[in-house]
């Protein structure tokens, strides 16, 4: 019995934290949210074919693919437009610090398109997301190619950022089991961070391509994702709650609340925006590890300056080369994925067949290993980045400082993800994971504004290696929580306070 349930968690770790993802800035509202109950709607039975858990594992594949190509088409966006500054820059007559807003705008969108687009989809159900959000994305970057100032092309990126990023938080986790959710939940969660590395790939090649004409930096985005509308266009709906109120309205059953409630809506969006901000200010081991996630994630944002610049000046790099530099950064994401579930495998299985022998759960804090080890990695990458370059080294060696920094950066991510889902449970999870997204995005908007005059100013390692000093200095943060993480959670307002087996300190 207790390698069953250590089997069962093993493969479902992922899923959870990507389920809570998927509702992130949008937790479950209930009953003292509203001071209304909902309506209880469920399905048949078990076998119910209108349950998308039960629909052919090629049709449940094909619903699952879709949201995380979403994914790597809205992040792939951010870095495409870099190879393209300096000639954004020739065109519209503005300086360096202007031509990047159009970068950092775009990013900061991703702040605001899934707390609206959560409570939504709760409501009018997933598939009016995919249907809206990603057209609506190619239609702006269309005209943000088209732009015929800076102006216009700032404000139609964040627009376009602002509504395809919806799909960021609508995945597939209506589709698998828990015990399957966890393999499906793989690419979903790597997409995002995967469309930010191969960005200035692409951008650099199809822009030399076109004569170096930056307006393509922007319709690359486009030529992406209309293969995707297109298969969109035929997928069904996959949310519980949306199906089975269009079933009870097809049968002519009266709901309480019906999916167009405005009031609804309001409440919902209302929870969607103030309950992350409130655990950001109340909850230590939110606003410690978002800051520490938020910091990683805006590193790689830094590099879209930092690598041109680097080299560019050292090694005489032209844009696709530089592009090409990124996939050290790629390699370190795969890399984190196989410790991840290595550590999952190994070290958490123990802990969960151990807590089982004592009728407990295991304490969340055995999901902090893999950040751990990432939190060695991160500064590891950094200093390794900051003080490689030089014209007597090889290009190569600066290049594989992206392996552990990569490395540490989705480790970090994924570890702190699923603690944040196991100590505040589904609910609270939700606005924990949404406060953290927002954070990293927020961060990942302002370090590109900085970073080139802090090389410019500082030098090539020195500028490096103020940011390796901060990844240092926030090294023990994963370990801290590991140790004094139970103490923390019973202080906590919104941890439901349930019986787990503390980790070993010894």
């Amino acid at each position: 019995m207790v390698d069953e349930e250590a089997a069962r968690t093993d493969t479902t770790n992922l899923g959870e934290a990507k389920e809570t993802a998927d509702e992130a800035g949008t937790p479950s509202v209930t009953s003292n949210d509203l001071k209304v109950p909902e309506p209880a709607l469920d399905w048949d039975s078990p076998e119910d074919i209108g349950n998308p858990r039960n629909w052919p594992t090629w049709k449940r594949v094909y619903h699952t693919s879709i949201p995380a190509l979403f994914g790597f088409v809205i992040t792939v966006g951010t870095s495409s437009y870099v190879p393209s500054i300096p000639l954004v820059m020739a065109k519209f007559n503005v300086e360096r610090e202007v031509a990047i807003l159009p970068l950092s705008l775009y990013t900061l969108g991703f702040t605001l398109g899934p707390v609206l687009a959560a409570p939504l989809s709760e409501l009018y159900g997933r598939r009016i997301i995919y249907w809206t959000s990603l057209p609506l994305l190619v239609i702006f970057m269309a005209i943000a190619g088209a732009s015929e100032n800076i102006t216009q092309l700032i404000i139609n990126r964040f627009i376009a950022a602002v509504c395809g990023s919806g799909t960021l938080a609508v995945g597939a986790a209506d589709l698998w089991s828990p015990q399957a959710n966890g393999r499906a939940a793989v690419f979903y969660i790597l997409s995002p961070f995967l469309g930010p590395a191969l960005g200035p790939l692409t951008g650099a090649y199809v822009v030399s391509e076109y004569n170096n004409n930056w307006r393509w930096s922007q319709w690359v985005v486009m030529i992406i994702a209309a293969p995707m509308i297109v298969l969109a266009f035929f997928m069904q709906e996959t949310s519980k709650s949306r199906i089975l109120y269009l079933r009870k309205k097809a049968a002519g059953e009266k709901i309480a609340h019906q999916s167009g409630d405005t009031a609804l809506l309001i409440r919902k969006l209302r929870i969607a925006v103030t309950r992350p901000i409130d655990m950001m200010f109340r909850e230590p081991a939110v606003a410690f590890l978002s800051i520490y996630t938020g910091f990683a994630f805006a590193m790689m944002f830094s590099f879209f300056g930092s690598y041109s610049y680097v080299y560019q000046k050292v090694y005489h790099f032209n844009q696709k080369e530089v592009g090409l530099a990124f996939l050290g950064i790629l390699v370190g994401f795969l890399s984190a994925v196989a410790s991840f579930g290595a550590f999952d495998a190994t070290l958490y299985k123990k802990a969960v067949a151990e807590a089982a022998k004592r009728g407990e759960r295991p304490a969340p804090e055995h999901r902090l290993y893999a950040a751990m080890l990432g939190s060695i990695m991160l500064p590891i990458g950094l200093w390794w980045f900051a003080w490689t370059p030089r014209e007597s080294v090889h290009w190569i060696v600066p290049v594989l400082a992206g392996v552990p920094f990569g490395w540490g950066t989705l480790a970090i991510f994924l570890s702190v993800t699923t603690y944040l889902v196991d100590v505040y449970g589904a609910q609270s999870g939700a606005s924990a994971v949404a406060a953290n997204g927002i954070l990293r995005y927020l961060l990942g908007a302002i370090f590109p504004l900085f970073t080139l005059q802090m090389y410019d100013a500082m030098g090539i390692h020195q500028a490096g290696s103020v940011f390796a000093a901060v990844g240092l200095v926030l090294t023990p943060l994963p370990w801290w929580f590991f140790w004094k993480g139970e103490g923390v959670r019973k202080r906590s307002v919104y941890a439901p306070h349930t019986p787990a087996a503390p980790p070993a300190t010894s």
